[in-house]
């Protein structure tokens, strides 16, 4: 089961790499782009206006840590030249993927947290977890991995993933994914999950919207397409 937080665990500098459209692999959140709130808070969920769900990987450590990140995605199938597909009733063809991202983290500074966005406006984010196949028996961390040397030992993650469809998150929220050291397990590092809803976040914020304006950036950045 999931536990909600509230506002405990801050956001600002977290490091979002975005995939897909073409776009840069890494954007570094700074005080131009980020939304402020009363209290200089940031806000820590894309929200009812932010197409996306964050997540959050936090190394609570003092190893490295790979952690594997996957989205189950419920998306429109498309035809070798890019466009949707329908059945022979008019409906729309969808297909069911994997989308895995790899998140390197490290026991020091603001380098132990990075973050990933995966967009929900065009299509349905359905199960967030570790390892390649979102299974039990997956490698979902890698702990002690080194840069370019060491892959690191390759461990479960040991909690299950969050499904939309069971109420655990919705497009808008954050999931935090946190490892934490734990002893008598195989890497000695378990896994805590988290979901900050965005109904949790304040509604005092002023400025640019952080999420409005990471939207307005990929799909520039497809030359306008719908296309996540």
């Amino acid at each position: 089961m999931r536990r909600q937080l509230g506002m405990g665990v801050g956001a600002a500098g977290v490091l979002l790499s975005m995939a897909g459209c073409g776009n840069p692999n890494a954007l570094l959140f700074n005080d131009s782009f980020i939304n402020y709130v009363s209290g200089g808070i940031v806000p820590q969920t894309p929200g009812p206006t932010g197409a996306f769900v964050l997540v959050r990987a936090v190394n609570s450590t003092q190893q490295n840590i790979q952690f594997v990140v996957t989205a189950e995605i419920t998306r429109a199938a498309l035809d070798d030249e890019g466009n949707q597909q329908f059945d022979v009733n008019g409906s729309l063809i969808t297909e069911t993927v994997l989308e895995t991202v790899r998140l390197n983290t490290f026991p020091f500074g603001n380098a132990n947290e990075l973050g990933h966005v995966f967009a929900c406006s065009t299509q349905a984010i359905e199960r967030i977890g570790l390892g390649d196949n979102l299974l039990a028996t997956d490698q979902g961390l890698f702990v002690g991995f080194e840069v370019g040397g060491n892959p690191g030992f390759g461990v479960s993650a040991g909690v299950n993933p969050l499904d939309r469809t069971e109420g655990n998150f919705k497009c808008g929220d954050t999931v935090i994914l946190r490892a934490i050291e734990s002893t008598g397990i195989p890497g000695g590092v378990a896994v805590d999950s988290f979901v900050l809803p965005w109904e949790e976040q304040p509604e005092c914020c002023v400025g640019p919207d952080t999420f409005q304006n990471l939207e307005a950036l990929l799909e520039n950045s497809s030359g306008g397409s719908e296309e996540p």
